[in-house]
């Protein structure tokens, strides 16, 4: 059964990276590749997969690896800033490629990686002007969701011509995926040289501020490379997926219906897991429509009210996979607030119950305290740290957070010491402070927040103060190098104020 793993790979398709120039490869001339047949099956809110025939007109002896590459985007808005030298309009283009290196490996992934590759957020169109010489800019920003998938794994080895299914995971609900955008540009495997011509169309025009469009590009290919050495970009063989549309995210089955007749078709061994981490629910009994080589996604949710459960990865589906052993199973990450008895229930990309089981949640023992980036924010203003999940994730997807992950556990329930959280409202800026007299003295001025999280009374790892006098900003971490590094001379900015308190450095 091929499910992803780590054959799987996807990467965040061109996205802020300066435009100067095609990517060009070797190519062998007299070798040429095909694909053909697309169609797209197993279409779900988040996921689907799409099958090609392929041929390589070369003897399989002589290929050294086919990789097949998948380019999916959406542009909703632009936003025109600079335009030197207006290099855009008279760009040339060279083929361009995606080689199969890079990326993350589906097995890899984490609910911030997750968000960063599949999310839709704001993005920067850099150019370099046309002497070259000049650092690149902003040419604009834009709005969109942008990905690139491949698998190097599908090849036997041994053919030069076949069928290939490589899945997609990370799609919206509800949404087309095609190809409108339809001329000569294109015909290129990198759907953002569309982005870059549409920018240009806008500047040309006096558009200044931002301006809804729609541009949806979704390809496929190989990159082959051969033993001589040579290879064929995606570039030559790249070809459009039909139009597609994901379904609505389906609505979990009413604790109601959860009839004997799919009881223990899903099950968790011993019957126990853990609030906040994950757990590996095993099938039972597998319908076969997943035991050939598509994957299939399914969705689980916790009940006594069906609330929908994530991947560990922070995906919004559940990737069915197979142990060592045979036995098909899907890992989902249990919420920290849950105790006590209570059911799981899978269903598969269309809604339909394929089982229940009931399991017993035993208490969080540690939960993480997320740390998240902006550089566009003030200065003052720059990290924010949460609990909370859906806050996280929400920043992360809407609000261009860079989300740092977990760096630090603490308690996950009510202790005698709190931390407090204040909020600025004329410089953005959050305050975390465990000093109650501190708290009660800022509060005139700061809005706030309450309190943020607990300290554990067993906790062994030491968080550090530190303070930027120039912008005002505090920071917070459990890394000495961190710490020493930002209050060396060659940061005279940052001062270290104090031990503020202790956390966990590892689950658990």
């Amino acid at each position: 059964m091929k499910h992803i793993g780590k054959a799987l790979v996807a990467l965040a398709a061109a996205i802020g990276m300066a435009v100067s120039g095609g990517v060009a490869t070797a190519n062998a001339d007299d070798v040429q590749s095909s694909v053909s047949n697309v169609k797209v099956s197993e279409i779900g809110a988040h996921t689907a997969n799409v099958t090609f025939d392929w041929k390589i007109d070369t003897p399989a002896d002589q290929i050294k690896s086919i990789c097949a590459v998948a380019n999916i985007g959406r542009i909703t808005d632009i936003t025109p800033i600079d335009n030197r030298d207006n290099y855009f309009g008279h760009y040339v283009l060279d083929v361009t490629d995606y080689d199969c290196t890079g990326g993350t490996n589906d097995s890899e992934l984490t609910s911030d990686t997750y968000n960063q590759i599949y999310g839709s957020g704001e993005h920067e169109l850099n150019l370099s002007p046309e002497d070259g010489a000049s650092a690149s800019y902003t040419a604009a920003k834009y709005t969109g969701q942008s990905f690139t998938r491949y698998n190097q794994k599908l090849w036997d080895g041994k053919s030069n011509s076949g069928t290939f299914s490589l899945s997609l995971i990370g799609l919206t609900p509800n949404t087309t995926y095609s190809n409108n955008f339809d001329d000569w540009r294109t015909s290129f495997t990198n759907p953002w040289w569309s982005v870059g011509y549409e920018f240009q169309d806008l500047w040309d025009q006096g558009v200044r501020t931002k301006t809804p469009v729609d541009i949806r590009q979704a390809t496929i290919g190989l990159h082959v490379e051969l033993k001589d050495g040579t290879s064929i970009p995606t570039g030559y063989n790249v070809v459009k997926i039909p139009d597609f549309t994901t379904t609505a995210e389906p609505a979990g089955t009413p604790e109601s219906a959860l009839s004997d007749a799919t009881k223990d078709k899903v099950s968790v061994e011993g019957g126990k897991v853990e609030a906040g981490k994950s757990a590996r629910v095993y099938i039972n009994s597998l319908k076969d429509a997943c035991k050939g080589d598509k994957s299939c996604f399914w969705y689980g949710y916790v009940y006594s009210e069906p609330a929908k459960l994530t991947g560990p990865d922070g995906s919004p589906f559940l990737t069915v996979q197979e142990d060592d052993a045979g036995k098909y199973y899907v890992d989902v990450l249990v919420p920290q607030d849950l105790s006590g008895e209570h059911r799981i229930a899978l269903t598969d990309e269309t809604g339909a119950l394929q089982g229940w089981t009931t399991v017993s949640v035993g208490e969080a023992k540690s939960i993480p305290v997320y740390r998240l980036y902006n550089p566009g924010m003030p200065q003052a203003a720059q990290h924010l740290y949460t609990t909370s999940k859906a806050e996280y994730d929400r920043l992360v997807a809407n609000d261009g957070w860079q989300g740092e992950g977990p760096v630090f556990y603490t308690a996950p329930g009510e202790t005698s010491k709190p931390v407090y959280r204040l909020y600025n409202k004329y410089t953005s800026a959050h305050f975390y402070t465990t000093d109650a007299d501190e708290y009660n003295r800022l509060k005139g001025s700061w809005n706030d927040e309450g309190v943020a999280w607990y300290v554990a009374a067993d906790a062994d790892t030491d968080v550090y103060r530190l303070y930027n006098h120039v912008s005002g900003e505090h920071l917070y971490t459990t890394n000495a190098a961190e710490r020493d590094s930002l209050t060396a001379g060659e940061h005279p900015d940052w001062e270290y104020e104090k031990v503020e308190y202790k956390v966990y450095a590892q689950a658990k």
